[in-house]
């Protein structure tokens, strides 16, 4: 049986602590890093090893996940002690973040030339995802880099999806987030036209999630509602999540009017949505 990859761990948020907790408890060796030290001790108490830097996580590891806020990717992949001055030649790096397209084709460049393929990585599915290892995630990169690096994803992803090039991870990832604000325009505006014609908002929401219009976010607005018993619910808004989907439109010379009404609509209640279900 071949060694497992040695794996380094970057970023222990809610997403990613749970995801270097399902690779560590799957018998990969673990390296990990991350600035919050409280993060990173009950990750060592499991069995994890820890790094100092960037370059130390890298020098003690084959393959690198990291799981990053977008403006600290650049940083620690070729910042003064990034990834790239490792000497690790052959290193593999994963990034699950969401960073913008040019910015994964410009790292990945960056890394090649020091004999680091990087894979852009970013994911889709929530803490919840990352905790049941059901996270969606799509790959830009190396076909050989994907298929290298797929056993360790598969044990975080139910669905991981080669793309082509480096940056289609990332392309992908803004159009997927275009597409739920879509569904969630769906959900707010059926919603409202239920309410006024007096149906029962809870027993429509229900039924609707087990039809046609099903999707992830009501899903999660029924469960909250019936299970937990929440009163409200809010939509998961950002203005990113329409609004640099349709910036690459733009640049591509495609028209979106439904992604667009979308965004002008959420602005204009200021991101921030709720359906009350006691009114």
């Amino acid at each position: 049986m071949p060694d497992l990859e040695r794996v380094g761990f970057i970023g222990l948020g809610n997403m990613g602590g749970a995801i270097a907790l399902r690779l560590l408890r799957a018998g990969y060796p673990l390296t990990v890093l991350d600035q919050d030290e409280n993060k990173v001790r009950p990750l060592v108490a499991e069995g994890a090893k820890s790094a100092a830097s960037p370059r130390e996580l890298a020098q003690h590891s084959t393959i690198v996940i990291a799981s990053l806020q977008s403006e600290a990717v650049e940083e620690v992949t070729c910042g003064k002690d990034g990834f790239i001055h490792s000497g690790n030649k052959g290193l593999a790096f994963v990034d699950l973040s969401s960073t913008a397209p040019e910015l994964a084709i410009k790292l990945s460049t960056a890394l090649r030339e020091h004999g680091i393929e990087m894979l852009d990585a970013p994911v889709s599915g929530a803490d919840i995802g990352a905790t049941n290892g059901e996270l969606t995630i799509f790959i830009g990169g190396s076909y050989e880099g994907y298929r290298r690096c797929l056993p360790v994803l598969q044990q975080i992803g139910r669905m991981v999806t080669y793309l082509g090039k480096s940056g289609n991870g990332q392309i992908a990832k803004r159009i997927n987030q275009m597409m739920q604000a879509m569904s969630e325009l769906a959900i707010y505006e059926g919603m409202q036209l239920a309410k006024k014609m007096d149906l029962d908002l809870k027993m429509f929401a229900r039924a609707v999630s087990a039809g046609c219009a099903q999707s992830w976010r009501l899903d999660e607005l029924v469960g909250d509602v019936f299970n937990k018993g929440d009163k409200k619910y809010k939509l998961k808004l950002r203005p990113g999540r329409t609004a640099n989907a349709l910036a690459m439109a733009k640049s591509a010379g495609l028209a979106l009017p439904g992604a667009d009404a979308a965004h002008r609509v959420f602005s204009d209640h200021n991101w921030q949505i709720a359906i009350d279900f006691e009114e």
